[in-house]
């Protein structure tokens, strides 16, 4: 059980909340009608976060690595870097000051020598939910400002010893404090929809809110020794029945939702004092009516400003005579009412997708502009230089995968505006970069190029390339959307990746050099060698039936495989020993094998 806060648990709530988050993106984006219902907070929060990890990665190894405590201030700090760099919308920015308010308080209890422990974690949460309040010109209750407040004052009753039963000498864990502030988040996200008028209206909890939930889902997991990954339950929210009742008393009707034209966002580097001046400059235009949804978030001289706005201009103008503003974006927001449902769920639930129909808004900050020519084109991720080539080959272009990674949603974005045609599909070939591409997506069909996108849902390499052997360029571009999402479902997929240290999986016990066979990404199996393992999961997936069996050798693929005898065995002879198998089983089975080079696997396999 975790005792102390380090860079490496920071490091993996965070992956797991971008990751709960891409998954929530469309509930969370249903949900939004505050404070401009244009359908983007799941949207945004998803943007922010993976900013966010983006500062994070980079960050010096060697910083995170320090005396686990210091590596938690490093990468917390990181986090809150990135996600003001890339802050989008209202959300965004203020999710970026409750990471900065987690960094600051940890920071601070290193440098008074405090250990980060719970008590830490709940000082961090109250913080953050200050910061974030602070930040709001206007702050308004029933949003996720009062959810995060709620998960704060929880927190912070536990390590005060007002919540905890019996013995209140007991020094609380972090999984009771963690879980303490997530059901405080959950009971307040719940009330939501009666403190403000609009979410009773449209019957729904506030957006943002549900987002606070996910990331704290994430943490109560992980500190309480669970899987992060595997915390959220995206869906429906359950809220009291009085609240319900209270929605459905009222009025359930149509009510025009008057907001300004624009959204402004940038940042600024500037004094206190001068940034003192440009926050009274700015609430008092919106005092006169022309703005409102003011947030001024980071420090140290490095602030995001966001307002929305009629004029643009007097907003920007400000800036620049108070500061020295870069990264600006204009986005024209939506001209939307609020559809507020005729009835409520029998069962006490606010259903996001049936709330509200916003029209989508004229284009957004991160959409590429450009106007795109006819053609269509295939973005296809590849993890190896051989990977690559065989995508190129196959008439895709092909994007490199960082460390293995998937591309982000920026760098699918850029990809799409650098192709420039009207038909554009995307092949990540990972579960993890589907919420990036379909992020992208978004962004592409709320902008003015005119191009269409599609995602196909391809989870793996051996996916992909069987997406690509189905590409038509000749066929309507939805038949080869279906064709190639058939191709790459029909392709069931498998992996072998060998252990760097002792853990536990799905198939038991594995330690450091033992090679776990993974099946559609979960572990299967552990063998001692590759070539045990190969074998051992092409039996299992050929069982099963198929036409053809793929494979795809990795980066270092010669050093690591071996018999069972601890001879070595290469790259070739492994592949024609997994030949072998296959044709002693199923003889009217194909072979095919690729030169992948990608690395961290040594040996991919697809049946289809």
């Amino acid at each position: 059980m975790l005792e102390t806060l380090d860079g490496p648990a920071v490091r993996l709530w965070a992956r797991a909340c971008l990751a709960a988050l891409g998954r929530a993106r469309e509930e969370l984006d249903a949900l939004n009608v505050f404070p401009v219902p244009d359908a983007d907070t799941g949207t945004n929060l998803f943007l922010t976060f993976e900013s966010a990890c983006e500062g994070l990665d980079a960050l010096d190894p060697g910083a995170e690595a320090e005396a686990g405590e210091a590596g938690a201030a490093a990468a917390l700090g990181a986090l809150a870097a990135g996600a003001l760099k890339g802050a989008h919308g209202n959300s965004g920015v203020i999710l970026s000051q409750l990471l900065r308010g987690l960094a600051d308080e940890v920071g601070a209890a290193i440098r008074d020598g405090q250990p980060t422990g719970p008590r830490v974690l709940a000082a961090a949460l109250a913080d953050a939910a200050e910061l974030a309040w602070q930040a709001v010109a206007v702050p308004v209750e029933g949003t996720m400002l009062t959810v995060a407040r709620a998960a704060a004052d929880a927190a912070c009753a536990v390590v005060d010893g007002t919540s905890l039963p019996g013995d209140w000498t007991l020094e609380p864990t972090f999984a009771a404090v963690a879980e303490a502030a997530r059901d405080a988040a959950e009971a307040a996200l719940a009330l939501t929809p009666s403190q403000l008028p609009v979410l009773g209206q449209a019957g729904v909890v506030d957006a943002g809110g549900r987002g606070v939930c996910i990331l704290l889902d994430v943490l109560a997991a992980l500190l309480g020794g669970y899987d992060p990954t595997r915390a959220v339950r995206v869906g429906r929210v359950r809220v009291p029945p009085r609240v319900v009742s209270a929605m459905s008393n009222g009025a359930a009707r149509t009510e025009p939702v008057a907001s300004p034209s624009f959204e402004v966002l940038y940042m600024l580097e500037t004094s206190e004092p001068q940034l003192a001046q440009l926050r009274t400059t700015l609430e008092e235009l919106c005092e006169q009516g022309d703005g409102d949804s003011l947030v001024i978030a980071g420090g140290d001289g490095a602030y995001r400003v966001h307002i929305h706005v009629d004029q643009p201009g007097p907003a920007i103008e400000a800036g620049i005579r108070l500061g020295k503003p870069y990264d600006l974006r204009v986005t024209a927001l939506a001209n939307c009412s609020v559809e507020t449902l005729s009835g409520t769920a029998s069962d006490g639930e606010l259903i996001g997708a049936h709330s509200a129909e916003p029209q989508p808004a004229g284009h957004t900050a991160a959409a590429p502009h450009y106007r795109a020519a006819p053609g269509r084109a295939v973005l296809a991720a590849a993890p190896g230089p051989g990977i690559a080539e065989l995508f190129a080959e196959a008439g895709a272009i092909p994007l490199a995968c960082p460390s293995g990674r998937p591309p982000n949603s920026a760098q699918l974005s850029r990809a799409i505006a650098d192709a420039g045609v009207e038909e554009i599909i995307i092949l990540v070939n990972d579960p993890d970069g589907l919420a990036a591409a379909s992020a992208a997506a978004e962004q592409v069909h709320r902008g003015s190029s005119g191009a269409r996108v599609a995602v196909v849902p391809s989870k793996a390499v051996v996916q992909g390339i069987a997406a690509v052997a189905v590409h038509e360029p000749g066929r309507r571009f939805d038949a080869d959307i279906v064709a190639m999402t058939a191709a790459a479902g029909a392709t069931r997929h498998a992996a072998l990746q060998v252990a760097v240290e002792d853990a536990w999986t799905m198939a038991g016990v594995c330690h450091a050099g033992d090679v776990l066979g993974f099946i559609e990404g979960d572990v299967a199996l552990i063998r001692s060698t590759l070539l045990e393992a190969a074998l051992a999961v092409v039996d299992r997936m050929v069982s099963a039936g198929g036409e053809m069996v793929t494979l795809v050798t990795g980066d270092g693929l010669d050093e690591a495989a071996g018999g069972p005898d601890g001879t070595r065995l290469d790259a070739a002879e492994l592949v024609e020993a997994v030949r072998a198998r296959v044709h002693a089983t199923r003889p009217e089975m194909d072979v095919v094998a690729y030169e992948g080079g990608q690395g961290g696997w040594p040996l991919l396999i697809g049946v289809e």
